[in-house]
């Protein structure tokens, strides 16, 4: 459990806010028919999958505990609908299969739910052991060989790939000697991507034209690029090899990794009148050297300076670097004036919305000396609570644009990372879920 960072009045309308949140999302089928009457979510096509901790009702169900740990008078309640939703979260992979090991829809995010219940409720070790036995079992993931000149976005990212991955295997208390091994593959393959293959120069974090994911990214980056977003770039095996550092794993080339990383960032920044700032990515010119960009990202988890500062703070405390620490702490705190400067619409949701950036903001209130981050985190809530409303189906909506509304109940594009992060700073509870966005 974590210190409250807000209190008073403020935290009351928090804590009332993620309780008329979480009770809307405790209802499966309410749930399901308010999905079924929205518009779909573009970051989550297709049909909802229940076994999802980003997208789905594993999600839920760690909202719910949270919401059980806050003192709200309805613990018993919460621990029980949370109990019910993880059960069937887990159901559902016996119809659905679980799409890989990633934390948005694979086992490390079913897994990382799961570990959170087992701790306390020996119910919840058997489903866990399976699914730590299926993380601990590499076969039908790529593997990379040492000869290849750039890995694929998905294989190393934070929601799909082994950044986020490894950042579960972390947490696991006396991982078995197949776990360990599986720890050390994924800190292989994010060696690999962030130092250059036999015959190169460059790692092998390049994306080429043939890899974009959207035909747009040939108008920006007509010659390839490295992705600059903690979400699917470099920022995040930064934080997940930082971690595994931090835990003592070394390995060999990893120091140097983690190296190429932090120049790759510090080098790719920019200043503008707030502070130092950083692109969706860094694109090559024809004969593949980097150009600059002064295009800046949007201030958010996903993509730009808070997500990026957030993972140099995870570097800069597993390598006891204070000049770096300190670097990300001023990037952070220009991110923070650069929001307030432009007071713009913006999503109130964890990926690319105010959540996320509160929820750093709690981060770097709580570890760092930053007095701008502790100023924030009041002003940042007050902008969350003023986009939710009780009339809306959830509580809160994700919005994609002025005319695109959503009823989206997630943790990662909807309500439940509102609700979240404001149970977070409003309350003692459990900061684990955070590590599903690798930002602790």
């Amino acid at each position: 459990m974590g210190r409250t960072v807000i209190d008073g009045p403020l935290a009351e309308q928090a804590r009332r806010t993620a309780h008329l949140i979480t009770s809307r999302l405790a209802d499966p089928g309410y749930v399901a028919d308010r999905v079924a009457a929205s518009v779909e979510d573009p970051n989550t096509p297709g049909p909802r999958q229940v076994s999802s901790l980003l997208a789905g009702d594993a999600g839920l169900a760690l909202l719910l505990r949270l919401a059980s740990e806050a003192g709200s008078g309805s613990g018993d309640h919460w621990r029980r609908t949370a109990h019910e939703t993880l059960v069937r979260a887990v159901r559902s992979t016996h119809d659905t299969p679980l799409a890989g090991h990633g934390i948005v829809a694979g086992s490390a995010g079913l897994a990382l739910a799961l570990s959170e219940f087992a701790a306390d409720d020996h119910r919840y070790r058997r489903p866990l052991d399976s699914l730590h036995a299926r993380l601990a079992d590499p076969s039908g993931e790529r593997s990379v060989p040492e000869t290849d000149a750039h890995v694929r976005v998905g294989e190393y990212d934070v929601l799909q790939g082994a950044a986020g991955t490894l950042g579960y295997l972390l947490t696991v208390p006396r991982p078995d000697a197949a776990l360990r091994e599986r720890i050390d593959g994924l800190v292989d393959t994010l060696i690999r991507l962030c130092t250059p293959g036999p015959t190169a120069t460059e790692p092998r974090w390049v994306v080429p034209p043939e890899d974009y994911p959207l035909p747009r990214y040939l108008d920006e980056y007509p010659y390839g690029y490295v992705n600059l977003g903690l979400a699917h770039g470099v920022p995040g095996p930064l934080a997940a090899l930082s971690l595994a550092w931090r835990a003592g794993h070394r390995r060999p080339r990893m120091r140097e990794a983690i190296g190429n990383a932090i120049t790759l960032l510090s080098s790719a920044a920019f200043r503008d009148d707030f502070g130092a700032d950083w692109p969706t990515g860094v694109p090559l010119d024809p004969e593949g050297r980097h150009s600059s960009s002064r295009h800046p990202a949007k201030t958010a988890w996903c993509y730009g300076a808070p997500g990026i500062a957030s993972a140099l703070l995870v570097a800069a405390g597993a390598l006891g670097d204070d000049r770096l620490r300190d670097f990300a702490v001023a990037a952070f705190e220009a991110a923070l004036r650069r929001f307030e400067a432009h007071a713009h619409a913006v999503s109130p949701t964890i990926c690319h919305g105010l959540a996320g950036l509160l929820a750093i903001c709690e981060v770097f209130a709580r570890t760092t000396d930053s007095a701008h981050a502790r100023a924030s985190l009041p002003v940042l809530t007050r902008r969350l609570l003023a986009q939710c409303s009780e009339d809306l189906a959830f509580g809160v909506q994700n919005t994609e644009g002025p005319d695109l509304r959503i009823d989206n109940p997630d943790l990662l594009c909807g309500a439940a990372g509102v609700a979240a992060a404001l149970w977070t700073v409003s309350a003692s509870v459990s900061r684990r879920w955070q590590r599903a966005l690798l930002i602790v």
